[in-house]
């Protein structure tokens, strides 16, 4: 039976633009009803122009339990935030946002988390592989973040544009000394392969590499949740192990929420 919003309901707005694609609230508002609480999910387009008046509006509203961020708005909503967490605090970026007393903004990074757990949910983490993360843009800064602090030994990061991961690559190596990093653009020796770009999004987006290229025994992870993507059944084809974005999403729900749940600390 759906369960309809009232004045006592709580709402968390997810903010991306474009927003048309975004499908979140099919779980997150579900997991809330699930935890006992009358919170629903709201999706808003906000323009990046737009950002920081909306969220300083919203937070004035005691109905608003806290925000979500998803492309292009989270290294803007790190930005805005007038404290972060520790994986928001090296990765440069937001995708949850709770609102303290006084109305200060709290932000933190769950998609490494998220990522990280639900590639171990899904037993394709193994440590001693080689990680090829595509993407080092906000998301692609949270997994290899999380891949490093979760053990990994060899990660390779790729990208289309070489500053990011270059600065990405420094700081990782400043953080983790024993972690063997480069940026050769080669999957041969790949057990997991990550596509943390938004290439997928789209019917007619190009798939971020050739599955040909990548090992019979590699595992693959796509962070796109709205659709199944070309690159996610071209690897399936191949009978590799494949994780999509709802995987990540499922993980980040009780990390989010008990977040979100602290508001008032």
């Amino acid at each position: 039976m759906t369960k309809f919003p009232t004045g006592a309901s709580r709402t968390v707005f997810i903010f991306a633009h474009p927003a048309g694609h975004v499908a979140a609230p099919r779980y997150y508002t579900s997991y809330f009803e699930e935890q006992g609480l009358d919170w629903h999910m709201v999706v808003m387009d906000v323009a990046p122009e737009h950002l920081t008046e909306t969220i300083r509006a919203l937070a004035k509203s005691p109905s608003t339990a806290g925000f979500n961020l998803t492309m292009p708005h989270k290294p803007a909503a790190f930005e805005l935030c007038d404290e972060v967490g520790p994986a928001a605090a090296f990765e440069g970026v937001v995708n949850t946002i709770r609102i303290k007393t006084g109305g200060k903004l709290v932000g933190e990074s769950f998609d490494g988390g998220g990522f990280l757990n639900a590639a171990r949910e899904a037993g394709i983490f193994d440590p001693a592989r080689r990680a090829v993360v595509i993407g080092a843009g906000g998301a692609g800064r949270a997994i290899c973040h999380a891949l490093a602090a979760g053990g990994v030994r060899r990660l390779r990061i790729l990208n289309e544009a070489p500053g990011p991961v270059e600065a990405l690559a420094a700081k990782l190596r400043g953080q983790f000394p024993d972690l063997d990093i480069d940026l050769d653009t080669r999957f041969d020796d790949a057990g997991l392969c990550v596509n943390a770009t938004s290439l997928g999004l789209k019917a007619t987006d190009a798939l971020p590499m050739d599955p040909a290229k990548l090992p019979k025994d590699c595992a693959v992870f796509d962070i796109i949740a709205a659709r199944r993507t070309g690159f996610m059944e071209a690897c399936a084809a191949r009978g590799l192990k494949v994780v999509d974005g709802v995987a990540m999403i499922r993980q980040q729900l009780p990390l989010q929420t008990a977040f979100w749940r602290d508001f008032a600390a």
